[in-house]
């Protein structure tokens, strides 16, 4: 599909062995990734314009998820950001000559203009030194299934929106919903005793940027089912 497919099968693996590492423990080996890695079966990235762009990313939620996670703009952006950057140093295609724009000016800019949560995605872009601007909206982000605190499961949902600037003009290109983080696993729906909230916390925003990452990425294609998830609604 893309005529820099000539590129090692190697840099792929270093790419997502990343991704993979950052994710979860108990999350598939190296060995199985490796396995994984074939040209031809390999998942071409769903949005390929980050190749030599500023790019920034900026998460929002809504107040509910704020007050329960009050670091989860930080904690989305600088995971998915340092993936990305992963993928770079292994001379990734997709993001070679990319520059990231760092995650403290956008959240200074949330900071400094909460105004700014009723504007569009085009118009905060235009107000970003950024000519790309990846926007995650969390929908939800919970750490026990039906507010038991005696079982854990953490599952992130994610709608994502990638803008293009150019020209002191800003369109959204690119658009991907519910896109899904969950801790452990294949963890049954009502949870599993004996976890950590924190770490539940911490790798489920895991989860969910290795999904998001992947959008942007050529990647091998994962081949596991999960039966005991939710289905999305």
């Amino acid at each position: 599909m893309y005529s820099d497919r000539s590129r090692s099968a190697g840099s792929i693996l270093i790419a997502l062995m990343g991704l993979v590492l950052l994710a979860c423990a108990g999350c598939e080996t190296v060995g199985a990734v490796a396995s994984k890695v074939a040209g031809d079966d390999d998942v071409p990235a769903s949005y390929a314009g980050l190749k030599g762009q500023t790019v920034g990313v900026l998460v929002w939620a809504d107040a509910g998820i704020v007050i329960d996670h009050p670091r989860i703009f930080a904690d989305i952006a600088d995971s998915l950001q340092n993936k990305l950057q992963q993928a770079k140093d292994a001379d990734v295609t997709e993001l070679k000559g990319t520059k990231f724009l760092a995650n403290n000016k956008v959240l200074r800019f949330q900071d400094a203009h909460p105004e700014s949560q009723a504007d569009s995605a085009e118009q905060i872009a235009l107000k970003l030194p950024l000519t790309r601007l990846i926007y995650v909206e969390v929908g939800s982000l919970s750490i026990h299934p039906n507010n038991s605190l005696d079982l854990s499961r953490g599952e992130a949902l994610a709608n994502v929106k990638v803008v293009e600037v150019a020209n002191g003009k800003a369109r959204s290109v690119y658009e991907n919903d519910n896109i899904r983080g969950v801790y452990p696993p294949n963890s049954p729906p009502e949870g599993m005793p004996g976890l950590d909230d924190d770490t539940v916390y911490h790798k489920s925003v895991d989860a969910l940027t290795t999904e998001l990452a992947k959008l942007f990425i050529t990647h091998p294609e994962d081949t596991e089912t999960h039966p005991q998830d939710t289905p999305l609604q």
